[in-house]
């Protein structure tokens, strides 16, 4: 079976971001919040039933990168959310009022990061000085698929 992948493009920092999150004898896991800028997009084996998410066996080898396509981070958890915001239209005469989707935001939120390029951080925070340009990376989540074969 196909793989699915999930991808992230122009996402900038939202939220709050751990730059440090240390516990003795822990990992070093830093939460990081992103909103994308541009709709997701999903492999094509998703739309085409090739890939069947209900026989996920993992679902962490996310990678990071910067907008010039440089390998930033290893991301082993991640969780992608849609919120959207509806306004409600009722009809004259009609007691049931509809929903109406007006727009939508979409959430990116890594618990474990493994960075593997030092510059990462530098961007994120040369991207919060006032006049600089905003830290735009983009994600590349791979959901990996049983193996028939």
């Amino acid at each position: 079976m196909a793989d699915g992948r999930y991808i992230f493009r122009e996402c900038v920092p939202d939220g709050a971001i751990d730059i440090a999150n240390v516990a003795p004898g822990d990992v070093l896991n830093r939460a990081w919040s992103f909103r994308v800028n541009m709709p997701p997009g999903l492999q094509e084996e998703l739309d085409t039933g090739k890939f069947d998410p209900r026989n996920i066996l993992r679902g962490y080898d996310g990678e990071l990168y910067d907008g010039d396509g440089n390998f930033l981070a290893e991301v082993n958890t991640w969780q992608s959310q849609i919120n959207v915001t509806n306004s409600e239209y009722q009809a004259a005469g009609n007691k049931l009022a509809w929903a109406v989707m007006q727009s939508y935001t979409v959430t990116l939120t890594f618990t474990e990061t493994v960075i593997r390029d030092a510059s990462l951080l530098r961007k994120i925070v040369a991207g919060i000085q006032n006049g600089a340009p905003d830290a735009v990376l983009n994600f590349m989540g791979v959901l990996r698929g049983h193996n028939d074969a």
